[in-house]
């Protein structure tokens, strides 16, 4: 078997085979979550999170360099950057043009610009991330896979149960914003990051998207995944307009990675299962 040592105070993981292993990063202004596992042992997930002292980048480095868990020459390696600039573009859009608008629609930002596939949508998402952060992620990491923050939640939930005529809006709740993805079968209507301060706020948020793409009250389904406290807390609000309020069904498969798997960060988890 291939395992590691780990004390779960200080964050000391020793991994001994990293050739075998994966990791998987989720990167925003505060932290720095990651998820390791190796699909040759089930139930090897390790779940971890190291803080950030601001938003710089040298307060990245410093969190990542300090992390030696981190620092290891995995099997795969796969990065998620949190990005409110992002646009959403058909797949046939050139990376190239991608890179170019993304830029047009954010002037002020003067940051790097990334752009990725989502195969099951046909889409692609561009994005602005900090001035210097492609470059450190290239020479900190193995060849690493960088990814949009939005790009797990849209190509897990693509298409499930497409085969109805219910169309869906997913909802996956932080304590301080949500993310949305509304789907017509396969056909990704919306997708977006809202930031807000009060459950009300991120209830109208919804609300506003679901009567402006026109889902039927009675009958399509507005799923909720995430952070407890605010799901607990939007769905009464949500069940006054609209009948079928429901928690998103957690996957089964996640389970299989390690019995701690809800303990990660939901787009990290997702991106595995799509890997």
């Amino acid at each position: 078997m291939y395992f590691c040592d780990m004390k779960e105070g200080n964050q000391e993981i020793h991994i001994e085979h990293p050739e075998v292993w994966n990791l998987l990063v989720s990167i925003d202004d505060r932290q720095v979550d990651y998820i390791l596992y190796t699909p040759t042992v089930s139930g090897s997930l390790i779940v971890g999170s190291v803080p950030r002292g601001d938003e710089s980048l040298q307060a990245l480095e410093d969190a990542v360099y300090d992390s030696p868990q981190l620092l290891n020459e995995y099997k795969q390696v796969s990065v998620v950057v949190h990005s409110n600039h992002f646009v959403l573009l058909p797949g046939e859009t050139g990376d190239d043009d991608c890179l170019s608008l993304v830029r047009q629609a954010f002037p002020a930002d003067d940051g790097d610009a990334a752009v990725c596939l989502l195969p099951a949508t046909g889409a692609k998402v561009a994005w602005l991330m900090p001035s210097g952060m492609k470059a450190f992620l290239g020479r900190t990491f193995s060849y690493p896979e960088v990814y949009h923050h939005l790009l797990p939640l849209c190509e897990h939930y693509a298409g499930l149960e497409a085969g109805d005529d219910v169309s869906r809006m997913f909802l996956n709740l932080r304590p301080d914003s949500m993310d949305m993805a509304i789907y017509r079968g396969t056909a990704l209507q919306r997708v977006n990051t809202y930031p807000y301060t009060s459950h009300e706020d991120a209830a109208y948020y919804a609300l506003n998207a679901w009567r402006t793409y026109g889902l039927d009250q009675l009958s399509d389904e507005l799923q909720l995944m995430g952070d407890r406290e605010a799901c607990a807390a939007m769905t009464p609000r949500l069940r006054e307009f609209v009948k079928y309020v429901m928690p998103a069904v957690y996957p089964a498969a996640a389970m299989r990675l390690g019995r701690n798997a809800m303990q990660a960060p939901l787009e990290l988890i997702l991106l595995a299962l799509c890997e």
